[in-house]
């Protein structure tokens, strides 16, 4: 791909050759920031320089920003360059988003339906969830839901991402912050016949790539709202 700006310290400038600065690409591999998972890592480089991204967030529709800190030599505005994102921390916040819409998936079963998503954070291994609900839940609840999503993970279930437009995705049922502005085509994710939901997020392919999932709390962050943090992998 091409470099098609670098921005320092709030200014645009030719090249750069130390310290930080944000680059713009004229298209890109790295995921952004959004839905709340958390923006890809890697490397952009080539022969006369590299740099190490640390995190890669959207603008808007058409600027996305790739905050770096050079490794050696310098990037030049207008060079070719690599956009290399780093996969192993990516499978592991897949691992992680894939399992928080399991989690919902399960929520709502053995909580109800009334349990909507009010937030989330997905990160290497570790979801934070965020969801509408009136009172604590019971040991035995939170067993319930660990055991559901761990025997969903064994079944191996397919995951699938197909682009439909956002009355056929409600018409199927699909799962939304319907609070959220969508674009008039979305992707939905479905998970075997468990889950699907509206989201723009990195997946698996399939559950049994999750590993396990652990939730480690249950608390209360709001009149109304819980948070359930879990571990996989």
């Amino acid at each position: 791909t091409t470099l098609i700006g670098i921005i320092k310290e709030g200014k645009e400038v030719e090249k750069i050759k130390e310290g930080e600065a944000k680059l713009i690409l004229l298209s890109t591999p790295f995921y952004s920031e959004g839905g709340g998972q958390i923006g890809d890592r890697g490397k952009i480089f080539n022969e006369a320089g590299c740099a190490e991204v640390l995190d890669t967030q959207r603008i808007d529709d058409e600027i996305i920003l790739h905050r770096v800190r050079m490794l050696k030599g310098e990037l030049e505005k207008a060079s070719r360059v690599v956009a290399e994102v780093d996969k192993k921390r990516r499978k592991a916040i897949a691992r992680a988003h894939t399992a928080t819409h399991l989690l919902q998936a399960a929520l709502r079963e053995i909580l109800g339906e009334t349990v909507k998503q009010s937030g989330s954070l997905v990160g290497e291994d570790r979801l934070r969830f965020d969801f509408s609900y009136s009172s604590p839940s019971s040991d035995e609840q939170l067993k319930r839901i660990t055991s559901l999503i761990n025997e969903k993970i064994r079944e191996n279930l397919s995951i699938t991402v197909k682009e439909m437009s956002l009355k056929e995705a409600q018409e199927k049922g699909a799962i939304a912050l319907f609070e959220t502005k969508y674009k008039e085509k979305v992707r939905v994710v479905t998970i075997g016949k468990f889950s699907q939901e509206v989201c723009g997020g990195t997946h698996l392919s399939s559950t049994g790539e999750i590993g396990i999932l652990r939730i480690i709390s249950e608390s209360s962050i709001a009149s109304g709202i819980r948070r359930i943090e879990a571990l996989v992998g």
